[in-house]
Order: C-alpha cells, then sequence, then structure tokens
C-alpha cells in the first residue's frame, strides 16, 4: 500500500484544498437558480475567480467564516434555490471534512477521539456525498433541480473529481483505521469497512475478506452488537465489491435472533431518516423499538432497491419482509407503495439468482400485499 515520495506530496498537496464535493454540490445549486458565476460574484462582492474557486473546491467552502457561508446560502434562497438542496450542500461541507482528513493523513492514524467517522453514526445522505466521486451517484435532492450541461468549451464534469492519488490515500487511510481500531470503537471501524466496499483494488478486496473471517470467528463466541455489526459491514462490502456469497450467509446465519432482526431493522430505519436523532454509538440498534417508527420511508427506500441488479437484493428483500412482520399494519395504510410492491415481486420471484429462502420471504411479502387489498 506504500506510495512514492512524489504521489505522497502531491495528494498531501490536493487534500489540504479538496473542497470537490461541496464545490460540485454549490454549482448545481447555483445554476438552478439561474445565477451566473458573474453575478453572484456581484451580489456577494467578491470576485468571479473567487466563486470559481468555490465550485472548483480549490477554494473549500468549509474554509469559509460561518457568517459568510450563512450569507452565501442565503442569497441562493433568495435566488430560488431548495431548502432540500440547502441541505445537501451543509451535508457535502460535512463530506468534505471526512474525505479531506483521511486523505491527507494516508496511511497515518487520527486520533479515535477526534476522527469524523467515529464521532456519530452516518446516515445515507451523508455517505451518499462521500461516495459520489466513485459511484457517480449524484443525491436526488441534485438531481431534480440539475440543469442539462450547457454547451461549454471543453469536457464537463459529471461528478465531483477526485484524482487516483487521493483516491488512493483515502482508501488506505480506511485500511489502516479499521485495522488499529479496538472492536470496542465498533463505530469508527464499522463505517471505515463499509466505505472500503467502494475500493475496486484487488488488495483491499482480498484485506475484506480476511476481515470476514476474523469478524465471523468473533461472532461465534456472543450475540453483541459489536460482533454483528462487525460480519454485516464486512459482508456488505464485499457484496459491493462483486462478492454476494458472505451477505447471504450474513442474511441466513446472523439474522436468526428477534435481537438481531431488531438491531438490522434499526440500522435501516436510521440510515433513511426514520430514526432522526442523532447517535454517537451502535447500542441504538438494540434499544430503540422498531414499532416507535412507522416503517413507510423504509419500505420506499426497499422498494427501490428491488432490482436483480443490486448486490445486495437478498438482504433488502429479507428486511422488506421483516418490516411487515413488524408493521403488519403497514401495507393497510400505503396504498401505492403496496400495488408497487406486488409489481416488482411479479419481476423478481422468478430470478435465478434468489435463494429459496428469499423466494420463500418474497412469496410471503406479495401474500401480505394482497391480502391488504382485501
Amino acid at each position: 500500500m506504500g506510495q512514492s515520495t512524489e504521489t505522497r506530496h502531491a495528494s498531501q498537496g490536493c487534500a489540504k484544498s479538496y473542497g470537490g464535493l461541496s464545490g460540485f454540490t454549490f454549482k448545481v445549486i447555483r445554476e438552478s437558480t439561474g445565477l451566473t458565476q458573474v453575478q453572484l460574484a456581484h451580489e456577494h462582492q467578491v470576485d468571479v475567480a473567487t466563486v470559481q474557486g468555490w465550485e472548483s473546491g480549490r477554494r473549500p467552502l468549509a474554509a469559509l467564516r460561518v457568517r459568510d457561508l450563512a450569507r452565501l446560502r442565503a442569497r441562493l434562497l433568495c435566488h430560488g434555490a431548495t431548502s432540500a438542496a440547502m441541505r445537501v450542500l451543509d451535508d457535502a461541507i460535512a463530506a468534505d471534512l471526512v474525505v479531506s482528513d483521511a486523505i491527507q493523513a494516508g496511511e497515518e492514524l487520527i486520533d479515535p477521539q477526534v476522527h469524523l467517522l467515529g464521532s456519530t453514526a452516518h446516515q445515507r445522505r451523508l455517505t451518499t456525498l462521500i461516495t459520489w466521486p466513485f459511484t457517480g451517484d449524484m443525491p436526488a435532492e441534485l438531481a431534480s433541480i440539475a440543469n442539462p450541461a450547457r454547451s461549454r468549451r471543453g469536457p464537463v464534469p459529471s461528478r465531483p473529481l477526485l484524482e487516483a492519488g487521493g483516491q488512493s490515500r483515502f482508501f488506505d487511510h480506511l485500511i489502516v483505521t479499521a485495522d488499529s481500531t479496538p472492536t470496542k470503537a465498533s463505530l469508527l471501524r464499522r463505517q471505515a469497512i463499509y466505505l472500503l466496499g467502494f475500493d475496486p483494488r484487488p488488495s483491499t478486496v482480498a484485506w475484506l475478506r480476511e476481515e470476514q473471517l476474523s469478524a465471523m470467528r468473533m461472532a461465534a463466541h456472543g450475540d453483541d452488537v459489536a460482533s454483528w455489526v462487525a460480519v454485516r459491514s464486512s459482508a456488505v462490502a464485499l457484496a459491493a465489491a462483486g462478492d454476494p456469497e458472505p451477505l447471504e450467509g450474513f442474511v441466513r446465519g446472523a439474522l436468526t435472533t428477534e435481537r438481531q432482526e431488531q438491531a438490522n431493522l434499526n440500522y435501516w430505519a436510521y440510515w433513511v431518516g426514520e430514526i432522526d436523532t442523532v447517535h454517537v454509538d451502535d447500542q441504538f440498534m438494540t434499544r430503540v423499538n422498531p414499532r416507535d417508527w412507522t416503517g413507510a420511508r423504509l419500505m420506499a427506500h426497499l422498494l427501490d432497491r428491488l432490482d436483480p441488479a443490486s448486490p445486495h437484493v437478498q438482504l433488502n428483500i429479507h428486511t422488506l419482509w421483516a418490516l411487515l412482520m413488524t408493521h403488519p399494519n403497514l401495507l393497510a395504510h400505503q396504498v401505492t407503495l403496496r400495488a408497487r410492491m406486488i409489481a416488482l415481486a411479479a419481476n423478481l420471484i422468478d430470478h435465478k439468482h434468489l435463494s429459496p429462502a428469499t423466494r420463500r420471504e418474497l412469496s410471503d411479502v406479495t401474500y401480505a400485499a394482497r391480502a391488504a387489498q382485501r
């Protein structure tokens, strides 16, 4: 995993000024309002080069003083920017800090007490931004307002850019962080491992396989949350890297008790925002009663992922099945989602890659949806 001195120094230079996530987000929002760079510069009393620096990431928005950033946000809102898009901008600034810290640290450790991956349990909206340079998946709140690419000189990036040296340093840091983090500090370790699922390097995939074996050995000695999360994290990451078998094993071997099912449902509910209280560790997974949240948002999220091409489709089906077992009246009040569920299940039920157990769960889901129609 070592790097040459030249690559290391170049990457460290990029890390100090990286603001690509918030810069690209800012650009999408600014263009959605119809403001040009010149107009915004004039209204905000800065030169055009400053606006260009914000949008390219050369001048990270995270470096702005709080009052200057607040005024900039207010100006965009006055010109028609949506509040949902501005929330994405706030998350993008936080995501830039996570990425920049990791790139600058590289194979050096950051104190776990101040590491941004261990400060709070991240939700989907933040993690989607962190992984945007690797996936190319624009957040839905931005995709709904993004203007088609205008005629410009030269190619126009379709996502935030992170050069190869920076990507390597980012993932190298995640590996050394996971390797050096005690098991009891499961939040930092879990979130680092999840992000490693977006690293295509064979050495990282091999590391994840070793982590999976280690996590399974640990889990065999108890049913605590840390053990369960360790197995899940590496299995999900391996599935994203093209190896679905560990995740299938997790679904069938580690989701067998009421406590485990509760942890899985609460993890998903927090991930999509059903649970809106910010948590600083993973213990909420077994402390929250799944019946304390409605389940409609989670059901819609899972239906969006009933896709045979998804590396996580078997976990998604199982979670949908468990959700309906916990919230039996959910389908009675969600007519549109119910109809969509029936159609999606009909298209998926005979897919060759589904295990017999997953196919049975999908049949149960379809039966429950049809029964709710009567």
